[in-house]
């Protein structure tokens, strides 16, 4: 029996800084999305906060707007 792996392609990533891991809004945006849709999402330590890596483009843009407005909210 041969076993194969299978690839995911991956859409993108973003690496949202100054939030870590442990982040409550993070974790909120996490069970949202898996709510939402129950898709797949990895996580990593990026360089100056959180990496998060998306399996489709919809999800990419999603987070991204949901950074930008908790930015705003900062600001």
């Amino acid at each position: 029996m041969v076993k194969r792996i299978r690839e995911e392609g991956m859409a993108g990533a973003l690496e949202f800084e100054g939030i870590s891991k442990d982040d409550p809004q993070l974790h909120a945006w996490l069970d949202e999305h898996r709510a939402r849709n129950g898709g797949k999402i990895r996580l990593g330590l990026g360089g100056k906060g959180v990496r998060v890596m998306f399996a489709r483009d919809a999800d990419l843009q999603y987070w991204r707007s949901h950074y930008q407005l908790k930015a705003r909210a900062a600001a």
